[in-house]
C-alpha cells in the first residue's frame, strides 16, 4: 500500500498502490487490455488493406495488365485516406467483455491466427474486387484514366468498410454504436470526402490524373467494396457458432 504501507514494504513489493485501493489494478489491467486490443485492430486494419492494395499492383504486373494505381494515388490511399482511420482507431472505445476475458498468454504475439486468416480473406478480396473492376472498365472503355480512377475509388471505399470491420474482432459492426467512436466517423466521413474532391475539383483531379465518375460508377463500385462487409461479418458469424459449439456452457 503506498499510503498505510511501510517504507521496507514498499521496497520489497512488485507492485505500489499510490491510493490503497485495489480497484485501481483492476482498472489498470482492463486500461492495458484496451490499449493492446486498439493496437491490434489498427494493425487488422492496416495490413489486409496493405496486402490488398500490394497484391493488385503485382497480379496486375503477372497479367500484363496496366498498373490500376499512379504513384501519386498510391501515396494518396496511404498517407491520404488510410491514414485517418488508423490514427482514429487508436480510440476505440473498450468492447462490453474485456474485463471479463481470461488472461493472455504473455509468450503470445501481435498477430494471432484469427488476425492471419482475416487478413489473407480481406487482401484477396481487395484483389479480386479493385483489379476485377478495373479489367472491367478496359474492356467497356479503353480510357486509362477513367479505369484507374474507378480502381482508386474502390479501393478507398473497400478501406472504409474494412475499418468498420477491424472495430471488434468478433462481434458484428451491425450491433455497433457507429457513433460510439466519434472520431473514428469523423475520418471515415473526411477520407470520403477527400475522395470525392479527388474525383471532382481539378487541382485534385490534375495531381492524381483522375476524372469524374457518373452515378453509375457509383452504384457499381459501392455494392463492390461492401462485400468485404459482408464477407467479414459471415466469418466472424462462423467464428461465433463454433466457438459456442465448442464452449456449449460459456
Amino acid at each position: 500500500m503506498g499510503i498505510t504501507g511501510t517504507d521496507v514494504a514498499k521496497e520489497a513489493a512488485d507492485m505500489v498502490l499510490a491510493d490503497d485501493n485495489f480497484a485501481t489494478i483492476y482498472a489498470a489491467v482492463e486500461e492495458g487490455r484496451v490499449v493492446f486490443d486498439n493496437i491490434r485492430k489498427v494493425i487488422i486494419f492496416l495490413i489486409p488493406t496493405g496486402v490488398g492494395l500490394v497484391l493488385t499492383i503485382l497480379v496486375s504486373i503477372v497479367l500484363r495488365l496496366p498498373l490500376p494505381f499512379l504513384p501519386a494515388q498510391v501515396i494518396w490511399i496511404n498517407l491520404v485516406t488510410n491514414g485517418l482511420q488508423d490514427v482514429a482507431m487508436a480510440f476505440e472505445p473498450p468492447e462490453e467483455d474485456v474485463g471479463r476475458r481470461r488472461p493472455r498468454d504473455p509468450k503470445e504475439g501481435v498477430l494471432t491466427p484469427l488476425m492471419i486468416g482475416r487478413t489473407v480473406l480481406v487482401g484477396l478480396i481487395l484483389l479480386v474486387g479493385t483489379l476485377g473492376v478495373f479489367t472491367w472498365q478496359l474492356r467497356g472503355n479503353p480510357d486509362l484514366a477513367y479505369a484507374r480512377t474507378l480502381a482508386l475509388t474502390t479501393m478507398v471505399l473497400f478501406q472504409n468498410f474494412h475499418v468498420l470491420n477491424s472495430r471488434s474482432f468478433t462481434q458484428s459492426v451491425f450491433r455497433m454504436d457507429p457513433l460510439s467512436n466519434r472520431v473514428l466517423f469523423a475520418a471515415i466521413v473526411a477520407a470520403l470526402s477527400l475522395q470525392v474532391l479527388a474525383i471532382y475539383w481539378g487541382p485534385l483531379q490534375f495531381l492524381l490524373r483522375t476524372e469524374p465518375l457518373t452515378l453509375q460508377d457509383w452504384l457499381t463500385v459501392i455494392p463492390v467494396a461492401a462485400s468485404v462487409l459482408v464477407a467479414v461479418e459471415v466469418e466472424k458469424a462462423v467464428r461465433g457458432r463454433r466457438a459456442r459449439g465448442a464452449h456449449p456452457q460459456g
